[in-house]
C-alpha cells in the first residue's frame, strides 16, 4: 500500500454497538483496518444487490432508477442499515445513493 494512503481510518462510534439509539451513548474513538472496513464494505452491498436483483424481477413493467438508504458505521467496521424510526440521531448515518447505470 502507498505510503500516501492511511492503512487505518479513525471512527468515532458507540461503546456497544447493541444498544438503543434512545439510550445515553458513551462514544469511543477506534482505528480500523482499511482493508477490514473496505471487506465489510463489499458484504454489506453483496446483500444489498441481492435485494435489489429481486426487486427488478417484480417490477412489473417500472424501472427502478434510483435508491437512497442510510447505514451506520459501528467500532468493529460492521456497516447496518438504518430502519424506520431512527429520526435525526442518525444525522452522522453514513447515505449511499444508487443509481441506475444509463444503457
Amino acid at each position: 500500500m502507498s505510503e500516501d494512503i492511511p492503512q487505518k481510518i479513525k471512527v468515532l462510534a458507540r461503546s456497544d454497538p447493541n444498544e438503543s439509539r434512545s439510550d445515553r451513548t458513551t462514544l469511543v474513538a477506534s482505528a480500523l483496518d482499511v482493508g477490514v472496513l473496505r471487506d465489510q464494505f463489499k458484504v454489506f452491498m453483496r446483500s444489498l444487490q441481492s435485494i435489489l436483483d429481486v426487486g427488478e424481477e417484480t417490477a412489473q413493467g417500472f424501472q427502478l432508477a434510483e435508491i437512497q438508504f442510510s447505514a451506520e458505521l459501528t467500532g468493529t467496521g460492521e456497516f447496518r442499515l438504518l430502519g424506520t424510526g431512527v429520526g435525526l440521531q442518525a444525522s452522522s448515518a453514513i447515505t449511499f445513493v444508487l443509481q441506475r447505470r444509463s444503457a
